[in-house]
């Protein structure tokens, strides 16, 4: 056996029992360029770039295409690919570990903040498998292997098909790695927790919360492992396998996350399901809607309700451990047939915490000789024969409800790929089988048909097993807590199976004024089917808890697509005095739907170098489409929340008595409608198998360029415009439009009939709700210029680099309603419960590197934004860190370095926000389900990373 052999034997046995990945080393500019650095670096191996599959000597796409290498996510101390690619402003500012309350669970990449599944996600150009929301789980990626992460903006979808309407991220790993590489990691957060604002707001309450430095937690430990080698005449393998396990953190260990504020942020807020019981009673007879309270005395009317401080119980950071492996094999028998299998797979652990579950407002009817009410009617007054009581009672002698999560998802792909006829032409035929199993378990949640029974002390046909739930008199114990919960699982799977053949090359010949540069083209074929399932257990079926929000239905549905595509690349000048080249780009797919039908999608453009190459101008057109998932297709309709207010609860409403009473709300009872504190409400969801593709015309202009050696500078303008929608109108745009005089909206609108809230109750035909089923409704457009920037040269010892990325949002506007403009609102510059859209945003670094050593900064800046609502009018209520109207900018410095300890040895390690800056904090009508801070800032304070890496 050669020694080549026996490197990958040994590479693949120890991928295969130990966890890791190599971290990649090198970097490159975001650019269309290929202008050379040094006089040396005089050509490139043939490439593809993101955005085509057409060969090229240089980087000729139209689109502008931003990369992150490989270097940048060794020295920002990302252990998982999420950790510094949605920190880009090219990026939507979300971070899966910091999400709690609503997460799906796995982390994705959301571009232009169009929404993950108007991103279309790759590794290596291939789709990435999906989670349970139908979006590529990003997470089965191995941070330390990837030699760059390339982002294009602008559709795509004549290239790669669906899902490309904001543009494209492709993560590409390294497939001809060498060697052996082994690296140990552990990062931890640390705040000092001494925002006297907040503390003051919870002295006042009586809530308790840290004080001081918090230590290290959040920790997480990762091992990475990789190994690669040639082998044979022609073939060569790498094999890789990752660890990484990160601690949980809870809300109660960050001052500033420990109580809920209140929807304008001047007071620790909280919920009326509280400890102890809140009772709300409705007797029309007696002309009672009022919260009562039960004392050693009897029963009294208190000033108000008693609120639950949900938040500290609730994880701040998710727990979550990672497993991932992956081969990538290729052998070439000859320039005619090179076999290939890729294989990806990742097992992931995580779970949600959020506060106790309870008795949320479960309606009982009573009388007055019920026993477990007690002196109730004599002590209040209540002289109805029959009347109803809420209970909102938490079930803190039950504990926190828990849902853990554990997904296996896995993607492998053979196949061959070669020269045709000639090495002009080269064709690559594949098939891929992606597959993703979710399993989901909810812990520690109240069965509704149970609460009923054990609320009114265990009558006469209660369930098996009852015991009376001592609610009135507040003497419950765990063991009552624990005879009404149960345990709800939901199973849940994706497949994905691709097959695609293409062939790439030149025709031969070219127009005679290009001194006969050849047009180059591309033809293939994709059949892609999907499917999608979704299997509950009887009780999550028919939304049997209390604190779940509705049923989870079952699903077991999917589609196919046929498609054609073809590209073309026709040089069009070359070498004409100053102008170098001029190219025309074309595109075109036509895709067949089994369940739309079709529909065509193309691109145009066009890329100009002059002076030598230096200086590049692009533009191009592309039409993108998105078809509808299988939930938006077939979901059963089902009762789920959304955060906001409603406009005309409260005791002074913010919409009038006129524009209430067209929501549903009586005369008698305007400014009496409960409000809930949690600034949560019910809304009716649901599929429409009707829908059609949403469609998107995609322009992009820009120009690249090198003025002098080693400076790379790029200005790229882009504009999307996505038409037919799939989504829903939004609850409150359906309870707005209705309150101005849109009657048609007004039909969707159900208040509860007794109480005429939107959140009371779990019955579809009974509750208070909003009906906001899917639909192809309006459209949205977003305008911006991307800047990038790069610049070498050597100083004293060493070399220093830096890099500047940044992304100008000029427009950010909404249509949600087909025809009405009144709903339209624009989110640039603005914070408001539709926005949180900074216009500037970006991330500059330098890296002095010399001998054994290297050190860096890095600049992340996140722009100011106006308090304004929707309607233009300043939100002066809420809570503001930097004084009324507005939230000031964000500037978090990061320091990092590394040193060579030998020749196989290297130490790196950082600080992320070493000011330890708080997030910026917003009163609760503004606020994400996770915390008091705005979404996307440093959530935890400070962040302190190291790792060791040996590489052989």
């Amino acid at each position: 056996m050669t020694p080549k052999k026996t490197k990958l034997r040994n590479a693949i046995v120890l991928a295969l029992v130990t966890g890791g990945a190599v971290a990649a080393s090198g970097s490159a500019m975001a650019q269309d360029t290929s202008t050379a650095s040094s006089p040396e670096a005089t050509s490139l191996d043939t490439i593809t770039v993101t955005g085509t599959r057409i060969r090229s000597q240089t980087m000729t796409a139209s689109s502008p295409v931003a990369e992150i290498s490989a270097e940048e996510f060794k020295y920002s101390g990302a252990t998982t690919v999420e950790d510094l690619i949605n920190q880009y402003p090219q990026l939507s500012l979300d971070f899966d570990n910091f999400a709690n309350n609503g997460s799906q669970g796995y982390a994705t990449v959301d571009l232009r903040g169009m929404g993950a599944n108007r991103t279309l996600a790759l590794v290596n150009g291939r789709r990435i498998p999906k989670g349970l929301g139908e979006t590529a789980d990003i997470s089965i990626i191995p941070a330390a292997l990837l030699q760059r992460v390339d982002i294009l903006t602008g559709g795509a979808s004549a290239v790669y098909g669906s899902d490309a309407i904001a543009g494209v991220v492709n993560f590409i790993l390294d497939d001809t790695f060498e060697g052996v590489s082994v690296n140990v990691g552990y990062s931890a957060y640390q705040h000092k927790n001494e925002d006297s604002y907040i503390q003051g707001l919870m002295d006042t309450a009586g809530f308790d919360y840290p004080t001081g430095g918090s230590g290290f937690d959040g920790i997480a430990k990762n091992v990475d492992v990789a190994i690669g080698g040639a082998f044979g005449a022609g073939g060569h393998a790498v094999a890789w396998a990752t660890w990484r396990k990160n601690d949980a953190m809870l809300q109660g260990q960050r001052d500033y996350s420990s109580c809920a504020l209140n929807a304008t942020g001047t007071a620790c807020g909280g919920s009326p399901t509280a400890d102890p019981g809140n009772f709300y009673i409705v007797a029309p007879g007696s002309g009672l809607y009022t919260y009562v309270s039960p004392s050693d005395s009897g029963w009294f009317v208190p000033d108000g309700p008693t609120l639950y401080n949900y938040a500290p119980v609730n994880y701040y950071q998710r727990p979550d451990s990672r497993f991932t492996a992956g081969t990538s094999l290729k052998y070439e028998v000859n320039e005619y047939f090179e076999p290939y299998i890729e294989t990806m797979f990742v097992n992931r652990k995580s779970s949600t915490q959020i506060a106790a579950s309870g008795a949320f407002f479960t309606d009982v009817t009573v009388n007055c000789d019920t026993d477990v009410i007690g002196s109730m009617c004599s002590d209040i007054g209540i002289v109805d024969d029959e009347f109803t009581v809420y209970v909102a009672k938490r079930n803190v002698e039950g504990g926190p409800r828990i849902t853990n999560e554990e997904s296996t998802n896995y993607s492998i792909t053979a196949g061959t790929r070669g020269a045709v006829f000639s090495s002009s032409w080269t064709y690559d035929a594949s098939l891929q089988y992606a597959r993703t199993s979710v399993k989901t378990e909810n812990q520690n949640d109240f069965l509704t048909t149970r609460v009923r029974d054990g609320i009114l002390g265990c009558p006469t046909g209660s369930f098996d097993g009852c015991i009376p739930y001592e609610v009135w008199t507040d003497s419950i114990t765990p063991e009552q807590a624990q005879a009404l919960q149960g345990v709800g699982i939901v199973n849940y799977a994706t497949d994905m199976k691709v097959f695609n053949v293409y062939a790439t090359g030149d025709l031969g010949f070219g127009l005679p004024w290009t001194n006969d540069t050849p047009i180059s083209a591309v033809v293939g074929w994709e059949k892609r089917s999907e499917r999608f399932s979704r299997i509950a257990d009887s009780n999550m079926q028919t939304g049997n808890f209390t604190g779940l929000g509705g049923p989870t239905t079952n699903l077991d549905g999917g589609f196919d697509v046929d498609e054609l595509f073809l590209e073309g690349n026709v040089p069009l000048l070359a070498d004409a005095g100053a102008l170098n080249s001029l190219d025309l780009q074309l595109g075109y797919r036509y895709t067949d739907y089994s369940t739309s039908g079709n529909v065509n999608t193309w691109k145009a453009g066009l890329g100009a170098s002059f002076l030598d190459n230096r200086f590049r101008v692009r533009a191009g057109f592309n039409r993108a489409i998105r078809g509808a998932n299988i939930n938006e297709l077939y979901s059963d309709q089902s009762i789920a929340l959304w955060g906001g207010s409603d406009p005309c609860a409260g005791a002074d409403p913010e919409f009038t008595l006129e524009q209430c009473v067209r929501t549903g709300v009586r005369p008698d009872q305007y400014g009496s409608v409960a409000a809930n504190a949690a600034n949560q409400n019910n809304q009716l969801v649901g599929g429409n198998p009707n829908l059609n593709p949403e469609t998107a015309n995609t322009w992009t202009i820009g120009f690249a360029a090198t003025p002098i050696d080693n400076l790379d500078v790029s200005v790229d303008y882009y504009d999307i415009e996505l038409e037919e929608q799939i989504g829903t109108l939004g609850a409150l745009n359906i309870i707005t439009l209705c309150a101005n005089g849109q009657d048609a909206m007004c039909d969707f609108i159900q208040r509860n009939a007794v109480t005429g809230d939107l959140f009371r109750g779990s019955d579809p035909e009974t509750s208070g709700l909003v009906v906001n089923t899917n639909g192809n409704f309006g459209g949205r457009r977003f305008r911006g210029i991307d800047l990038t920037a790069g610049y070498r040269m050597d100083l004293g010892p060493g070399s220093l680099s830096t890099s500047f990325t940044g992304s100008r949002i000029l427009e950010r506007s909404f249509q949600p309603v087909p025809g009405d403009t009144s709903a339209d609102y624009s989110c640039e510059g603005l914070i408001n419960t539709q926005c949180s859209t900074p216009e500037w945003r970006h991330i500059a670094s330098a890296r002095y590197a010399f001998d054994r050593y290297s050190i860096g900064l890095r600049w992340r800046y996140i722009g100011e934004m106006d308090y304004r609502g929707t309607d233009g009018q300043d939100l002066s209520g809420d809570y503001f860190l930097s004084g009324p109207g507005k939230q000031k900018a964000f500037n978090y410095i990061d320091v990092s370095g590394s040193l060579q300890l030998g020749d196989n040895i290297t130490w790196t390690a950082g600080v992320n926000n070493i000011a330890d800056k708080a997030p910026p904090m917003v009163g609760g009508s503004l606020t994400p389900l996770n915390g008091n801070a705005l979404g996307g800032y440093d959530q935890a304070g400070r962040y302190i990373f190291s790792s060791l890496t040996f590489a052989f």
